[in-house]
């Protein structure tokens, strides 16, 4: 099943993720390309950037849910890393996981409480090179409630998106 990875990073892009609907009270938007925003938060700790969408289609057998998102975040540091996860706007069932598929490509990712993300560092970058490429992206994944979501995403403007993302971060914090 592979190992799944914690870090401190991870638990601020939770944080992150958690607070998008707030954005404006703690990140700053910076740009919107097509579908996909960039926005920064810098405080004493440093720098967290990250380029998010909203599915432009949502199918399932749920009820009610949250606002689905899907993140690349990146930190910054010595050796930048960027790290996929999605919102999907419900609480996902236990020791379950999420299909992500972009263009044919599929990939797995681990769930943990209301997030999945991706097992190690080199598939966030194996995702991430098949975004940059494709043109759509669908995430299904099953809640405690045993219902399930099937979102898809448009990858359009996902590359200038991650582009500007990049280089926003890679200024180092404002003085």
């Amino acid at each position: 099943m592979g190992r799944q990875r914690r870090s401190l990073p991870r638990a601020l892009c939770a944080l992150a993720v958690a607070l998008v609907p707030f954005a404006p009270a703690w990140a700053g938007f910076v740009e919107r390309f097509r579908d996909w925003s960039v926005y920064v938060h810098e405080d004493s700790s440093g720098r967290i950037c990250f380029v998010t969408s909203e599915p432009i289609k949502q199918e399932g057998n749920f009820a009610r849910r949250g606002r689905p998102r899907l993140f690349v975040t990146q930190f910054g540091g010595n050796r930048p890393r960027q790290e996929v996860s999605v919102d999907p706007g419900y609480t996902y069932r236990k020791g379950s996981t999420v299909e992500a598929v972009i263009d044919g490509a599929r990939f797995e990712l681990f769930t943990d409480r209301d997030r999945a993300w991706a097992r190690s560092s080199e598939d966030d970058a194996k995702i991430i090179a098949a975004m940059r490429r494709g043109n759509q992206m669908t995430v299904r994944g099953t809640s405690v409630r045993d219902t399930w979501s099937l979102d898809t995403y448009s990858l359009a403007g996902f590359s200038a998106a991650l582009k500007a993302m990049v280089e926003i971060c890679a200024r180092g914090p404002r003085r």
